[in-house]
């Protein structure tokens, strides 16, 4: 049901309608729906109030995957407005609980593992840990391949494309990003695709290659129209 729905009015209501029939589960579930919802509309503040609320009824129903989720979702809204040491106590506490809950198999349970690995390994890279970053992103990668999440790989492949780029490596940088490309393809994911353009771009300017750095940088431009602007 929250699935279908994509106005945050309409998820307020159902998150209403859920709290007066007394169906915790389904409130707690609209509050993460809804934080997403804020997030990708950029309302950052509120989207870390509907992740509070959301993990307060996990925690409330002792439901460790869904404080899990609730954490990393903290953790990534923090994480987009810099407030790096709050984003890093969010998912190394997630992380925690991963790590001390009894389910370790169960598909929820792998993938909450890798996003918290994803966060961590973010906010490595962006405070210069690279060392740090490149030991998380293999670890993600391994999990999501073995979770056969195409999308997966290819973010945590761009991920560690960004740490040889950085280095000056770019050969290394071409296998990695040219990795996610393949994955975001597999995945059909149009964001994806679009970033490695840009990725492309960087590295051929990076190599004086200026025209085929501006035909990629046309590329992801052209692709405007199917992804967020």
């Amino acid at each position: 049901l929250l699935h279908l729905i994509s106005s945050t009015d309409s998820l307020l209501k159902q998150k209403e309608l859920f709290r007066q029939a007394g169906n915790r589960e389904g409130e707690m579930m609209a509050w993460r729906h809804l934080g997403r919802k804020y997030r990708e509309d950029n309302h950052f503040i509120k989207a870390i109030e509907a992740h509070t609320s959301e993990y307060q009824l996990a925690d409330a129903l002792t439901d460790t995957a869904g404080m899990i989720q609730a954490l990393n979702n903290i953790g990534t809204c923090q994480r987009r407005m810099s407030l790096l040491d709050e984003a890093s106590r969010y998912h190394y506490h997630a992380l925690r609980l991963c790590e001390a809950f009894s389910d370790k198999q169960s598909h929820t349970a792998r993938k909450n593992r890798v996003v918290s690995l994803n966060g961590i390994g973010n906010i490595a890279l962006r405070v210069g840990d690279d060392e740090t970053a490149d030991s998380v992103f293999r670890a993600a990668l391994a999990g999501e391949a073995q979770l056969n999440s195409a999308l997966g790989q290819a973010i945590n492949y761009a991920n560690l494309g960004a740490i040889f780029e950085k280095k000056g490596l770019t050969d290394s940088a071409w296998v990695y990003y040219r990795q996610s490309m393949k994955m975001n393809q597999q995945a059909q994911s149009a964001l994806g695709i679009a970033l490695c353009h840009g990725h492309f771009g960087d590295l051929f300017l990076k190599e004086g290659e200026t025209e085929k750095a501006i035909a990629q940088y046309e590329k992801a431009y052209q692709m405007k129209g199917q992804i967020d602007t």
